[in-house]
Formats: C-alpha cells, sequence, structure tokens
C-alpha cells in the first residue's frame, strides 16, 4: 500500500484493554454486535482456524497497523489481536477496533487496518497474537520502545570535487508513544551515510548533531542519511537531506579506434577512452577512481586511477553510440557525451543441415538463419567439387530460393549424387552482410531404384497364390543389377505397419519373383538395403491387393 491513501469512515468493532491501557472512548467507533469480537478471539478454542494476517506492525505514534495480502485476503473479518507482555507471560491489551485504510482510487484491492493508538503501561516490545488465550498464535512483535525522530537536518550546499567536504546538522529527540512527549537524545551515536560513504557521529547535550561529512566524488547522488541506530530502549529512526553540488566541467576522450566501429551481429565490440575534468583555468585531470560510466554489458564500468575506462558493447544494431556518466548524469561532472559510429555486418547461418542422397536424388534440408532478421527472399547455391578442397574448384549446380519469414527449405534434385564428390550450400549475401558457407559433404554412393513392381493376378480369392515380380537397377544410366537380395513386406488393411513376409534374389536382367498365398486384403512393398556399402537404400512402388472371399 503506497502512501496516497485515504481513510474509510467506518472503523470496525471497539477498542478494549485491560489494566492501565486506555479504552478507545470515541463516540464515532460503531461497536460490533455483542458477543461478536469475543466470538472471533475464542476461534481457535472451538476448532475453527486461526491464522495470522499477511502484516502487523506498530506505527510511529503507538498504533497496531493491520496489512492484507496484495488481493485484499488475509484478515479476518471482527479481527482481535492480543498483546502479551514478554516478561510477565500476560496479556495486557486487546485491539478490536480498526479503521480501514484503502486505495483512494478504488483500483487496488490491498487495504490496511488501523487502530487507535495504544497507552501501555511499560516501554518494549510485546507479542502479537490472534485467537482464544488457550491455543494462541504468535504474529510477530509490537515494537513500543522509544522512537527515534530525526528532523531539521540540513547538508552545507557547495560541495564539488575540489571541495569534497560539508557539514551536517540535525536534531535528534526521542518520542514516546505512551503520552506523545518528545525529548532530546544526548550524547548519542548516530550514522551518516551517502552512497557508498558512511562514518558515525555523536549528538550534544541538547541532542543537536554538528558533524562534518566527506564525499568520495564518485557518488551516484549526495543525499546524506542521518539515522539513529536500534537500541534495546530506542527504535531506529531517520531522515535524509541532499548537499547541491557545483559540477565541475568534464571531456569524455575516445579512442582513435573507438570512435568508429565495425563488427558482426551479435559480437561484442570495446568502446575505450579516457575521463577528465576541466578546472577553471583549464587544467585537465582525471575524474575520481572509480567514477561509474554508462552501463554496457558488465554493468557499469568504472573509470582507473588515470581516468581511463573500457565499455563493452553487443553489436546489434548501427548508428551513433553515446558514451556518459552512469545513469546519464552525474552530481559531480557536467553532462557530456562522446559519440561512437557503429556499423553492424549483418550475418547469415545455416542450421539443421542435413545433405543426403537415395533413390529420389540428393535432398538438402536445414534452415537458414539471418541477423538481423530480414523479410526478402535469397538465393542459394547448391555447389559440388570432386575433391572439396580448393575454392576455385567449386561449382554452383543448383540455385534456389530461401525466403527469411520461414528460414526453411527442403530441396531435392533428381538424378544427382550417383558419382564420387564433395557436396556444400553457400550464400553468398549482400555486399552489407557476411555470407555462409556449409561444411562439404561427401556422397559416394551409387543410386539404386525399383523400375518395376507389380502384384498379379488381382483381385484373387483367398487361399489362391498370386506372384510378384520386379526389376532392381543402379547407376546411371540405368543398369540391371544381379545377385541382389529384395525383401517383401505386407501391410494389412487397417494397419501403420508393414510386417516381412519373404525375400528373393535378382538375376542376371535384374529381376525377381516370389508366389504368395492369398490371406487378406493390403499393400505390398519390396525393399533393398545397401550391401557393399557403396549403394542407396531403395523401396518400391506399393502396390495394393484385394483379396475376395
Amino acid at each position: 500500500m503506497t502512501s496516497a491513501v485515504v481513510v474509510s469512515t467506518a472503523l470496525l468493532g471497539g477498542l478494549a484493554v485491560p489494566g492501565s491501557v486506555h479504552a478507545a472512548s470515541d463516540a464515532s467507533l460503531a461497536s460490533v454486535a455483542p458477543g461478536a469480537a469475543e466470538a472471533a478471539g475464542a476461534a481457535g478454542a472451538s476448532g475453527g482456524a486461526v491464522s495470522c494476517p499477511p502484516d502487523m506492525a506498530a506505527t510511529q505514534d503507538g498504533s497496531l497497523s493491520v496489512h492484507s495480502a496484495q488481493d485484499g485476503t488475509g484478515v479476518p473479518e471482527g479481527l482481535v489481536v492480543h498483546l502479551r507482555d514478554k516478561k510477565t507471560g500476560l496479556r495486557v491489551a486487546r485491539v478490536d477496533a480498526f479503521r480501514k485504510v484503502t486505495d483512494p482510487d478504488g483500483i487496488l484491492p490491498d487495504f490496511r487496518l488501523v487502530s487507535e493508538p495504544l497507552k501501555l503501561s511499560a516501554l518494549g516490545v510485546y507479542a502479537l497474537e490472534v485467537g482464544a488465550e488457550t491455543a494462541p498464535v504468535t504474529c510477530g512483535d509490537f515494537d513500543y520502545r522509544l522512537r527515534a525522530v530525526v528532523s531539521k537536518v540540513d547538508a552545507a550546499d557547495g560541495v564539488s570535487l575540489d571541495h569534497l567536504g560539508t557539514t551536517v546538522t540535525a536534531e535528534v529527540t526521542t518520542l514516546d508513544p505512551r503520552t506523545g512527549a518528545s525529548a532530546p537524545l544526548k550524547n548519542t551515536k548516530v550514522r551518516l551515510s551517502a552512497d557508498r560513504t558512511a562514518r558515525d557521529a555523536t549528538t550534544d547535550a541538547q541532542g543537536h548533531l554538528s558533524s562534518p561529512f566527506t564525499f568520495r566524488g564518485t557518488e551516484n547522488h549526495t543525499e546524506v542519511r542521518v539515522e539513529v541506530l536500534d537500541t534495546a530502549d530506542v527504535r531506529a529512526g531517520g531522515r535524509s537531506e541532499t548537499a547541491r553540488t557545483i559540477p565541475q566541467k568534464a571531456e569524455i576522450l575516445l579512442d582513435p579506434e573507438s570512435r568508429k566501429i565495425k563488427a558482426r551481429y551479435g559480437s561484442t565490440a570495446k568502446i575505450t577512452g579516457q575521463a577528465v575534468r576541466v578546472a577553471a583555468d583549464g587544467t585537465r585531470t582525471p575524474v575520481p577512481e572509480g567514477t561509474e560510466m554508462l552501463a554496457d554489458l558488465t554493468g557499469e564500468p568504472k573509470t582507473t586511477a588515470d581516468g581511463r575506462f573500457e565499455r563493452q558493447l553487443l553489436m546489434s544494431r548501427g548508428g551513433p553510440v553515446k558514451t556518459t556518466w552512469a545513469g546519464g548524469k552525474s552530481p559531480w561532472l557536467r553532462y557530456v557525451i562522446a559519440s561512437t559510429e557503429a556499423e553492424v555486418v549483418e550475418v547469415s547461418y545455416f542450421t539443421d543441415l542435413k545433405i543426403a542422397a537415395d533413390a529420389a536424388g540428393l535432398k538438402f534440408s536445414g534452415g537458414l538463419a539471418h541477423r538481423p532478421l530480414s523479410p526478402a527472399p535469397t538465393l542459394i547455391e547448391v555447389q559440388y567439387s570432386a575433391d572439396g578442397k580448393a575454392d576455385s574448384a567449386w561449382k554452383t549446380h543448383h540455385v534456389f530460393t530461401v525466403d527469411f519469414a520461414s528460414a526453411r527449405f527442403d530441396l531435392t534434385l533428381p538424378g544427382v549424387g550417383e558419382s564420387d564428390g564433395y557436396w556444400r550450400l553457400r550464400y553468398a549475401a549482400a555486399p552489407r552482410m557476411q555470407g555462409s558457407v556449409t561444411e562439404p559433404v561427401r556422397l559416394t554412393r551409387t543410386a539404386t531404384a525399383f523400375t518395376y513392381f507389380n502384384a498379379a493376378p488381382e483381385p484373387v480369392r483367398k487361399g489362391q497364390t498370386f506372384t510378384i515380380k520386379g526389376t532392381l537397377k543402379h547407376e546411371t544410366p540405368a543398369k540391371p543389377y544381379e545377385g541382389q537380395t529384395v525383401r517383401y513386406y505386407f501391410q494389412p488393411v487397417g494397419s501403420q505397419d508393414f510386417v516381412y513376409r519373404g525375400e528373393a534374389e535378382t538375376g542376371a536382367d535384374g529381376t525377381f519373383v516370389q508366389t504368395f498365398t492369398a490371406d487378406e486384403t493390403g499393400a505390398w512393398i519390396v525393399r533393398y538395403a545397401d550391401s557393399d556399402g557403396k549403394h542407396f537404400n531403395a523401396e518400391s512402388r506399393r502396390d495394393d491387393l484385394t483379396v475376395n472371399p
């Protein structure tokens, strides 16, 4: 819940505290129905589930603040909270009256319940509980110590890199939540801190603080915080103030090689140089060691003792790249930028590439990536070389188009791949782009194919014999492939699988024949598996055979 809240007019329940703790007497409090609060407080004893709200804590004035979850849940209706004295073990207060604080715009569902300030007899830290006395659930602490209050904080203006020191003053007091009375916090150690810098100081007998404070000159801001640290008797508190600076003139001098850079897309480039400050008389000296420069891939790089820096730049787009102080500003140095002209070389590369050959021909599949993305189609060359060595020996055999929108291709070149040699793909690219060439793939196998395949007669009756004939050939032009084993496979109607049914051997003319007995309708194929490591596997066409009763 942010500080931008409104207080609703509806109050929940009544406040009742025993002993010396004051009861709420505001007549505007709407009381709950008789017995309702007691019932809520005793839920644990009666077996109902009792759980703690998401967050409960003491406010500065001693009120109890209860926070709901972000979705507005977690705080039960008729909430009753008890305070237990940790020293005596007794419950000393009961809180069941709250005002509800909600989002003024009515958008966020979360809320707070805030009680009236509690007036307990003794300072200290009490336990917060819900549930019955016989089955309490502890929900954290209620801090009822003296509150440290820091006010009237001032940091003398005019600090600069030539005058890093200032004087910090403040008034430090305590607030007693029992009475609301304030008293000086005298002769007490306090902490002065800024971005990357801290020191201790002590208040005087009147609770006044006046202490020198020196910056480093590399801070991202010059806010100084005065804080009273937590003690057994006093709850921490503090306040901040900003010391206004006098920024000094500065220069960022890039090295010659960092004024213009050219690199591949996605690579890392360096920008190096020196940052100096310029005195009124024109004297140039390095900025303080540790001055942070504009963020890069590694974070916010810092200058060395001589003012030098190195930034790591991811090359993703071309154009001017600025170098300045971290966050674009510094309280110590005037705003200045140094510009680097970056040129990005677009890149391309093949992905998931497969080059293979079978009876259908030479096959290429995969993708071509382009960075940055480009919608324009591009041409890819299929190249062949007998030895795969000399670049001049590569000859373009075929050219095809790939659209970068899909970046995928699946190409088959019939009648290619039967001779020994090397194959690759090449993308020449445009002048501003780096091309890409795949690793050569050697293909040495000879093409094979079933040029004839048939089952007859068709149709056939169940129990009747039928014959499957075919011809296997290889090389280009095709020649009979003698002495090779071919295997028959059958796929019954309704099945997804082919089942092995027998084999035959090719004759001198490459033909083969086998007789079977018909038993059911289905499809037949025949396959050849390479037997000498020099041929491609082959598969026949599918021949459907109907078997009648």
